[in-house]
């Protein structure tokens, strides 16, 4: 636990023994989850290829897939010394249900257990994967669905969030995600999820214009085409597909040409592959993987399994989507974790204050938890997230400034060392700490020259972040 979570427990446990019985169990709730595994929710609307992408990330395939609704149910994907699944009822008891064949979260999961669908909250799929170290993963029903996203268990107070968004996304679809009306863009990750099916570049262009369109909300938008990333890590692939494959690879072009414009078109072509290996085919790679698949083959037909999971891979784009979750994420899970933590003391607080204007007990209790939360959003050190924020509107083009100004701000929000951030690598800690003077005084006045409002904000986070490099280098080298 970081320094900034160590600030919001200590601030829950000295504001606990001061407010009621009830309220003390609310602010108590909230230091244990500073405690917690941090967890990263994804949200999306129905069928936007959520799950799919959750396996990738996993690295097993788990969640139910498919076309429709299939994630009905909130699911906790934690790490552990053996793969389970429990059950978590409204009531809180939990009971545990065998996975189902191939390791996957079984459909119809209260028939199983004989219980009603409303009285199922959420489950707990605990797996071996490494990739659950230090993060627990979050798979919510999508919007849209018939299903309620399971109360508290539905993401409400993860650290942040992936949101897998369609082409046709608009800033008003945000406002039901349980990520970016919560987190902003500084706690989001935002993707266009199937990027293949939206044009020829893998949606490549469709997702700069995405972010440009919702980039005050979400940041850049990476397009990912899940499937793929599913079948490349997961182990779905097999020799016999690759051998199919190479049969399709030796049918004729024109014939195999036409068949690849569509999925019904390529399971009724006249070509030399039984329907059955067909329909696992596009299961496992849909159009555009069994193009790439035949293009490789073509070009080495000695290729395997493996080569051919490195170029499903490397056209997914979840490599770019690792990186992201690192730098945007993993990296600043204190932070991340931290502003959740100041987050839900400010809401609670409000929620307090309301409750005693109603019933006129003046308890203060309300302005007591507000008080304590606006004073840990005042620490220097969440000045950081709004530097994040403001990277992730610049990255998506929402916010006018020369591109040396974008390059600034891009490294002060890295996390390089003090000498790169502040564009002098390899200078002493004196002249760095000249310079970050010199620019946070620049920065300052540059706030002030009449600019619009959004970029006299931008001016006042960076002139804070400056200040703050400046007071960590003086204070181990002096002032210059």
């Amino acid at each position: 636990m970081g320094p900034l979570r160590s600030a919001v427990v200590a601030t829950c446990r000295a504001l606990s023994p001061r407010v009621s019985l009830p309220s003390a169990d609310a602010v108590e709730a909230i230091a244990d989850r500073m405690l917690a595994t941090p967890s990263l929710v994804v949200a999306g609307p129905v069928s936007s290829g959520k799950s799919t992408l959750v396996n990738a990330l996993v690295g097993r395939r788990v969640a139910p897939t498919g076309a429709g609704e299939c994630t009905g149910l909130t699911a906790h994907y934690v790490r552990g010394r053996a793969d389970r699944l429990d059950v978590v009822l409204v009531d809180g008891t939990r009971r545990p249900l065998p996975l189902a064949a191939g390791g996957r979260v079984p459909a119809a999961v209260g028939d199983r257990l004989g219980v009603r669908p409303e009285d199922v909250d959420h489950l707990v799929v605990t797996l071996t994967s490494a990739a659950l170290d230090d993060l627990t993963v979050i798979d919510t029903p999508g919007t849209g669905s018939a299903r309620r996203p399971g109360g508290t268990s539905g993401g409400a107070h993860a650290e942040a969030a992936l949101v897998v968004l369609p082409a046709t996304a608009h800033a008003g679809d945000l406002d039901v995600l349980p990520g970016p009306a919560a987190h902003g863009p500084a706690g989001v990750v935002a993707v266009l999820g199937r990027a293949d099916t939206v044009g020829p570049d893998d949606g490549r262009d469709l997702a700069v214009e995405l972010g440009r369109r919702l980039g005050d909300r979400v940041g850049p938008v990476t397009p990912v085409i899940g499937l793929l990333a599913e079948t490349a890590v997961t182990g779905a692939l097999r020799a016999e597909d690759v051998g199919a494959l190479r049969v399709l690879a030796a049918a004729d072009p024109a014939v195999l040409e036409v068949a690849l414009l569509d999925a019904e078109l390529f399971t009724t072509a006249e070509l030399p592959l039984p329907i059955e290996a067909r329909t696992r085919l596009l299961e496992l790679l849909d159009v555009r993987g069994l193009a790439l698949g035949i293009a490789l083959l073509r070009a080495d037909a000695a290729a395997g399994v493996g080569e051919l999971c490195d170029a499903l891979l490397a056209a997914s784009g979840l490599a770019t989507l690792v990186r992201r979750l690192h730098d945007e994420v993993r990296a600043r899970t204190d932070l991340h974790a931290a502003t959740a933590g100041v987050r839900d003391l400010a809401t609670l607080g409000e929620a307090l204050g309301r409750a005693e204007a109603q019933d006129g007990a003046g308890r203060d209790e309300g302005t007591r938890v507000a008080d304590a939360a606006a004073a840990l959003a005042r620490r220097d050190a969440f000045t950081e997230r709004a530097l994040l924020a403001a990277r992730a509107r610049l990255w998506a083009g929402a916010l006018g400034l020369p591109a040396e100004l974008l390059d600034e701000v891009d490294r002060l929000a890295s996390a390089a060392p003090p000498d790169v951030r502040a564009g002098r690598p390899g200078a002493s800690p004196v002249e760095v700490a000249g310079h970050v003077a010199r620019r946070a005084a620049w920065w300052r006045a540059y706030g002030s020259w009449g600019s619009p409002r959004r970029i006299a904000d931008l001016a006042h986070v960076v002139h804070r972040t400056y200040v703050g490099m400046w007071q960590d280098l003086t204070a181990r080298t002096g002032p210059p």
